[in-house]
């Protein structure tokens, strides 16, 4: 234990003496190269003056020493501008350009009791607005009349509508007035880092286009002419696909995008909470009840009206078969009691003495 202890207190006696010992080293060469500061720069005053050679090393000393200053004033500048820039310029680039590159949509559902009208009004609406009809589809449930004829009822219909994004909003809250509007959604989807993407993309394209199309005026191999003739159909197939996106990016823009469903109720769906007293519930609970017996008494008339005659029909099928395999039945039974009367008979004359 002693040895071990001796030997730790000699390692440490020696680490610090090696400290001390670089401490100063590092000291005495800030003395001399504070000291020989001076007589660089006089060396070099006086090779400017009397065109006597300086020392390289403390020429380039000075100019080590010079350089981060100006670098240094110079990035402050540079830190000073891009600040002014940043607070005063470019929020409202960002924010300009953020706008214009903004789709808006919006999903809306509807309810109208004149289903007619409130078509005829959504087309009128839609010219005015400037927009277009995208998809439209109507369809609905047939009913068989009495005379002969079909009419259809519980229609609904399905539109996918552009308008300007300009007037968007006026165009929402102006369809909302065609119906009962049961439910209203709007999107915004930001593409414009997309955008910014397919711009950069197609400058660099068209970059490479024009470069291509100056070494094929020059090449003369012709290995060199049909690579380089791949390699330009290739940027060109790009180019026409980055400025399809685009087209369909200006368009999804300019023009925002509205799905309407539009259904048609005989009594509009309450979208406003109503509060009511027990004796309102049980009154309505009752009206609903009686209402919903008619309504099935009255399915359940015409369903039968309607299978009528198939019924009928049916019957007097059923009927003509039971009275045909009577007869059939009982001529089979006739003939079978005729048969055993004839064979009694035969055998009491056979059985009778001579």
């Amino acid at each position: 234990m002693k040895k071990n202890t001796r030997l730790l207190a000699i390692v440490l006696a020696i680490t610090v003496l090696a400290l001390a010992l670089t401490a100063c080293a590092s000291s005495n060469k800030m003395a001399v190269a504070e000291s020989s500061a001076p007589e660089a720069s006089y060396d070099t005053a006086s090779w400017e003056t009397s065109s006597v050679e300086a020392p390289a090393a403390t020429t380039n000393e000075e100019f080590k020493m010079e350089e981060p200053a100006e670098d240094a004033q110079s990035a402050q500048g540079a830190l000073a501008t891009t600040t002014a820039v940043t607070q005063d310029e470019a929020p409202e680039a960002a924010a300009t350009d953020v706008a214009s590159k903004i789709i808006y949509s919006a999903d809306l559902s509807a309810q109208t009791t004149d289903f007619d009208t409130a078509i005829a009004t959504l087309d009128a609406q839609i010219a005015k607005f400037g927009g277009f009809i995208e998809r439209s589809d109507i369809n609905g449930d047939t009913r068989y009349n009495d005379d002969g004829t079909t009419s259809i009822i519980n229609r609904w219909a399905y539109y996918t509508i552009r308008v300007p994004a300009s007037r968007f909003e006026d165009f929402l809250h102006q369809t909302e007035g065609i119906g009962n509007v049961t439910s209203v959604s709007r999107y915004a989807e930001n593409v414009t880092s997309q955008y910014t993407d397919y711009e950069a993309r197609l400058d660099s394209l068209r970059t490479q286009e024009e470069r291509l199309l100056a070494m094929l005026e020059k090449s003369e191999d012709v290995e060199s002419l049909i690579a380089l003739e791949q390699r330009l159909a290739d940027v060109r197939y790009e180019l026409e696909s980055i400025e399809r996106n685009l087209r369909n990016l200006d368009l999804q823009i300019s023009y925002s995008t509205i799905n309407l469903n539009l259904q048609e109720v005989e009594v509009y769906t309450p979208t406003v909470p109503v509060q009511r007293t027990f004796s309102e519930k049980l009154s309505d609970a009752f009206s609903d009840g009686w209402t919903s017996f008619v309504r099935a008494l009255q399915y359940f008339c015409l369903g039968l009206a309607s299978s009528l005659p198939g019924l009928v029909l049916f019957l007097l099928i059923v009927l003509a078969a039971f009275f045909l395999v009577r007869k059939v039945l009982r001529t089979v039974k006739a003939k079978r009691e005729a048969q055993k009367s004839a064979a009694s008979k035969q055998a009491e004359s056979e059985n009778k003495p001579e």
